[in-house]
């Protein structure tokens, strides 16, 4: 056995109730002079915090949008140096969180996440924004929150829809862990335990919101897909999703809902062990069946065309998927994966390329 692991250079807090430790953290970090980075719908749910927080928040930016524009990210930026705040909060999502990544990346400032959805970008080295209508990204770790704080008990307010979606974006960074290119023993074990906590946690969720106990499955499953993506990192799936949400204007957490099992389908034969884990952890004789059984399970979308997508793109996207995935098990070509891609456009039953 011989790999290589670098462990995710963050602190969780993780339980009912603890995002009223957020004080604690910030104080721990240094900060003093805080911007808390939400949308607009989110500072009615955390006005407990913030007025445990008191004085200490001089800016709250509340204009988080999907995909974090390129004016939104650089605008925070902008409000963070003006009210000379020295820590940035993101409490949110993974559109929040990159706001907080932009001030993280050119201030470095310390950067603190209380994560209300299980998209586990808080952990990841990833960065992005929404440049005209392309979606960039770069790595940088020191973007990666060094605080983390999980609070099953803002999760509640989540709707069925959002709660499947992302996490069906959580269950892609633990899937494509399995295969990625610096894969190891350890992110092997963080994949298949977010596997089991999503699969276990994602239809109580649904089912009843208020069940705090599936809600922090959820959560921590989210917590372990960040982890993945930091150990591991990602392959055709999640470079696929990024082209449809920056040119195509598809809202992440659907795209991954439809394109995971596809994806699954494409790399079957080129990772047969990973497939095996998938299987195990899902309990499930074929993962990308598995996957498409569990996504129509949870009501999640299944079809490109049922999100908008214009039949007449799908060459377009192909065709930028096979220039942007440097990595992927199985060869990126653009005649298969626009194959893969009419499957998700369809909607149809996935079986293995």
């Amino acid at each position: 056995m011989q790999f290589d692991y670098t462990p995710v250079p963050s602190k969780a807090v993780f339980g009912k109730n603890s995002a009223l430790y957020l004080g604690r953290e910030i104080k721990a970090l240094g900060g003093s002079r805080v911007m808390i980075a939400c949308t607009k719908n989110m500072v009615a749910r955390i006005k407990h915090v913030l007025d445990d927080l008191g004085d200490m928040v001089v800016s709250i930016y509340d204009k988080a949008e999907p995909h974090c524009p390129e004016h939104i990210a650089l605008g925070a930026v902008e409000e963070f140096n003006n009210k000379n705040c020295d820590i940035v909060v993101a409490i949110g999502g993974g559109s929040t969180i990159g706001i907080g990544k932009a001030i993280a990346l050119r201030t470095d400032a310390p950067f603190i996440v209380v994560a209300t959805t299980p998209c586990g970008s808080e952990s990841t080295p990833i960065h992005g924004m929404l440049i005209g209508k392309t979606k960039k990204t770069g790595r940088d770790r020191k973007v990666i929150a060094s605080t983390s704080i999980y609070d099953p008990v803002l999760t509640t307010s989540m709707n069925a829809h959002l709660t499947g979606t992302i996490g069906m974006n959580s269950l892609a960074h633990c899937v494509e862990a399995l295969y990625a290119q610096v894969k190891s023993p350890v992110s092997d074990i963080m994949a298949i335990e977010g596997i089991k906590a999503l699969n276990l946690g994602l239809l109580g969720s649904i089912k009843n919101p208020d069940d705090l106990e599936a809600r922090e499955q959820v959560l921590y499953g989210g917590m372990l897909s960040g982890y993945c993506v930091t150990l591991a990192g990602i392959a055709i799936h999640h470079k696929l999703c990024h082209v449809l949400g920056g040119h195509h204007g598809i809202p992440h957490g659907e795209s991954n809902s439809v394109i995971l099992p596809y994806a699954v389908a494409y790399n079957e034969s080129a990772a047969p062990d990973a497939m095996e884990k998938i299987k195990m952890a899902m309990g499930t004789s074929s993962a990308s069946g598995g996957i498409y059984d569990f996504a129509t399970s949870i009501g999640v979308p299944k079809s490109l065309k049922e999100l908008g997508m214009r039949e007449s793109d799908l060459d377009l996207a192909a065709k930028e998927t096979v220039e942007r995935t440097p990595y992927n098990p199985k060869s990126v070509q653009e005649n298969s994966v626009r194959e893969m891609l009419q499957h998700a456009y369809e909607g149809v039953r996935p079986v293995p390329f």
